[in-house]
């Protein structure tokens, strides 16, 4: 989609969803502690090879790399996490 040079620019954002193994019986416990992380923005639990998935929206690649490594990872029980960046069509 083009924007038209007269119009504003709109903020944009980095999007994520973040896929998370757990510790079996840990979901609601993680998924608690995923809710006070900034930048979290959905929680839902899944069935098949990830336990949990977040959708993450920040300001910068920076921000996304701290939630995730600083954040996420750090929370107890969470033993993996693979991330999909996402750029929004429209």
């Amino acid at each position: 989609m083009l924007q038209s040079l007269d119009q504003p620019k709109q903020k944009m954002l980095e999007r994520a969803y973040v896929m998370i193994t757990c510790e079996s019986g840990c979901e609601q416990r993680v998924a608690e502690q995923l809710k006070s992380l900034d930048g979290i923005k959905e929680i839902a639990s899944t069935i098949g090879a990830y336990d949990i998935v977040a959708k993450i929206e920040v300001p910068t690649t920076e921000a996304l790399r701290e939630l995730i490594a600083r954040g996420i990872r750090k929370i107890s029980r969470v033993h993996a996490t693979t991330t999909i960046v996402c750029e929004p069509y429209f």
